[in-house]
């Protein structure tokens, strides 16, 4: 984190790496997003400095240069149900272990400080090494999106399991698991997707959450790990390609993964050109792309042969046609040669 010490704007605050960052380090894997926090400062000596404010009533700012998030270290308060129901104070006076105790586990409440130590009043780092999720403290209770992100972890990081505190405090979150947004349930599954997300599936069903949440648990299939989120989402999508789609919609899934599920569950190799064609193939469209990359994963379509074929169908032209053909006569003389273009390129076994 030497970095730091050339940045013009940082000198001469108190800034410590922070979160999932110092943990992703601990355990060598990547680091997508690095966290900050500043001790000491106030809002008006972070916007003199160059630093824009995310919001007015959230103490965090972004850096002018890196765009990375600092946020004053704050104590936070509990005044109403739900993920949101939080109040805030940030001031000079709040320490940094006053900022970290009010995280989720102790994993994720170690910092970093410019010359590399390591702040860990919580044992974050021994419960690291042995594998315990381990809530920080009582405050856990008090934002029932921890349960779901808890199994978000277990996802992302499989050597992880839940420790007996865990469990303990599980009965009084579940009535508040109800307040979470779908939007936010999505995110989280999401990210799952990033290691294994039958961990997620599995945790969730485990902790009795899926009544508490109102929704019904996906069917349950094992993916290839190492693969990006999307990559892995859509191999999840082709397995479970003929029950995914309740899931997907009470989750409030981006419209693009349900048009790709659709897409899957409709797929039907006798029939590729029609199906390529709805996705919009013979357009090039993102949605057929997402198909294409689909199936390729799979390994349902042959790379180089369909897109052969593709590019056969797309060079039929309209002088091609019977110049006396109009309207949806036109239409299906122009399909009838754009199918034969695409079957006659993709050569025996389509």
């Amino acid at each position: 984190m030497s970095d730091l010490s050339d940045d013009p704007v940082i000198q001469g605050l108190e800034v410590y790496l922070v979160g999932g960052a110092v943990r992703d380090e601990l355990l060598g894997r990547p680091v997508a997003d690095r966290d900050w926090v500043v001790v000491g400062a106030t809002p008006e000596q972070m916007t003199q400095r160059g630093f824009r404010p995310v919001g007015a009533d959230f103490p965090v700012f972004l850096h002018p240069d890196s765009h990375e998030e600092y946020a004053l270290a704050r104590t936070e308060r509990k005044t109403r149900a739900g993920h949101q129901g939080f109040e805030f104070y940030a001031a000079p006076e709040v320490t940094l272990e006053q900022d970290l105790v009010r995280r989720d586990f102790t994993i994720n409440a170690m910092a970093r400080s410019p010359e590399g130590q390591i702040i860990d009043p919580f044992q974050g780092q021994q419960h690291l090494r042995q594998g315990v999720l381990e809530p920080v403290s009582q405050a856990f209770t008090e934002d029932p999106l921890r349960v779901v992100r808890a199994a978000r972890f277990l996802a992302q990081i499989p050597e992880l399991h839940e420790s007996e505190h865990f469990h303990q405090y599980l009965p009084g979150m579940r009535d508040e698991l109800a307040t979470l947004s779908v939007e936010r349930l999505w995110q989280e599954a999401y990210k799952a997707f990033s290691g294994q997300p039958g961990r997620f599936f599995q945790a969730l069903a485990r902790w009795d959450c899926w009544q508490a949440l109102n929704l019904e648990p996906p069917q349950m299939t094992q993916i290839t790990p190492g693969n990006s989120p999307e990559n892995a989402l859509a191999q999840w999508l082709w397995q479970t390609r003929f029950d995914a789609q309740d899931w997907l919609t009470q989750w409030r899934a981006p419209k693009r993964w349900q048009a790709l599920h659709q897409d899957l569950a409709n797929w039907d190799g006798a029939m590729a050109f029609a199906c390529l064609k709805r996705a919009g193939a013979l357009k090039n469209t993102p949605r057929s792309q997402r198909l294409l990359s689909a199936l390729m994963a799979a390994q349902a379509i042959d790379e180089h042969a369909t897109r052969r074929a593709l590019a056969a169908a797309m060079g039929v032209r309209r002088e091609d046609v019977d110049p006396n053909l109009t309207g949806p006569a036109l239409g299906q003389a122009l399909k009838r040669l754009q199918q034969d273009a695409f079957e006659r390129a993709f050569g025996p076994g389509l």
